[in-house]
């Protein structure tokens, strides 16, 4: 063997070594669904009961802690199915993988639907949703592990990136869908945070309306739902300037959701004024969505009871 073959050869066996190794490390982050803040949620088993909604009931509403609190009142497992503004406002992708998702054959399950009027909101004209073409809308299979199809289309980093991020991100997401993200929460940083974040909803505020589409898939998500089991739409705490500006923004959206709870015949708790701490103003603190889902859960036997007297 002349030395220039000898060396591609040797060149070749340590890459495939380094291969080998690299896959057996990141083997288990990817097997454990912990590749990123959604593809967790895509690798788990089918789900008999769901929280829905974007990023807020993401970090917000943590299934282990409804679980504790409600015993075997419903189906399980309880998955977190709930993304981000940009991935999962109401429409009809969502409610699309939310059909692919749910067990067939659940019929006591629970399902959580968080709004906001941002969830509700479109730019542009009625009938195009952005969301068509993320994974929401085109991820066919969305309980299977490993997720290639995931991995291939919406994993964007690079494979070796995987194990270096997971070692130290801020996001992680748990086996139930909640997602934990772990930032500072002194009183300057929380402010820094909600500042921008109010910039981000004024304009957000000033380029999007309340849209009708939008408001018909809410409709259609819950009555779905209600075939499976028991369906409560939830609003959850926010920082009071977000409040107001939402409140600016969609002045008639709590009546409109109670009035939409009334007609469909489901409860509809309403907590976007409460006093939790929230890291940017939107978005609940770790302890705080401990705290918010006890007592969510504590509302929800009381309404359960309720339903079934």
């Amino acid at each position: 063997m002349s030395r220039a073959v000898f060396r591609l050869v040797s060149r070749l066996l340590l890459l495939a070594l380094a291969g080998a190794l690299g896959l057996a490390a990141l083997g288990p982050v990817v097997l454990r669904g912990q590749v990123d803040a959604f593809y967790g949620r895509f690798t788990g088993p089918p789900a008999g009961s769901l929280v829905l909604g974007t990023s807020r009931a993401a970090q917000g509403i943590r299934p282990a802690g409804l679980t504790a609190g409600l015993a075997e009142q419903f189906e399980g497992p309880l998955l977190n199915y709930a993304f981000t503004l940009t991935h999962s406002p109401y429409g009809p992708a969502y409610l699309a993988s939310i059909r692919r998702k749910l067990r067939p054959g659940v019929k006591n399950g629970l399902f959580l639907v968080a709004v906001d009027p941002w969830s509700l909101s479109l730019t542009g004209p009625e009938g195009r949703y952005p969301e068509d073409n993320s994974f929401i809308g085109q991820l066919q299979q969305v309980s299977q592990n490993p997720n290639l199809a995931y991995l291939t289309h919406y994993q964007t980093k690079p494979l070796y990136r995987l194990w270096l991020d997971y070692a130290t991100a801020i996001e992680h997401l748990h086996p139930d869908g909640w997602l934990e993200v772990s930032i500072g929460t002194d009183s300057a940083q929380v402010r820094a945070r909600t500042a921008r974040k109010l910039q981000d909803y004024r304009l957000l505020a000033a380029s999007q309306h309340l849209s009708d589409g939008r408001l018909q898939a809410l409709r259609h998500t819950i009555e779905f739902l209600k075939q499976h089991g028991r369906v409560c739409v939830v609003r959850l705490p926010v920082g009071p300037a977000l409040r107001q500006l939402e409140d600016v923004y969609q002045p008639g959206f709590d009546r409109l959701m109670r009035q939409t709870a009334a007609t469909l015949a489901v409860p509809y708790l309403d907590y976007s004024a409460a006093p939790y701490a929230t890291t940017d103003g939107n978005h609940l603190q770790r302890a705080a969505s401990a705290a918010f889902s006890q007592r969510l859960a504590q509302d929800l036997r009381s309404v359960l009871n309720q339903k079934q007297q």
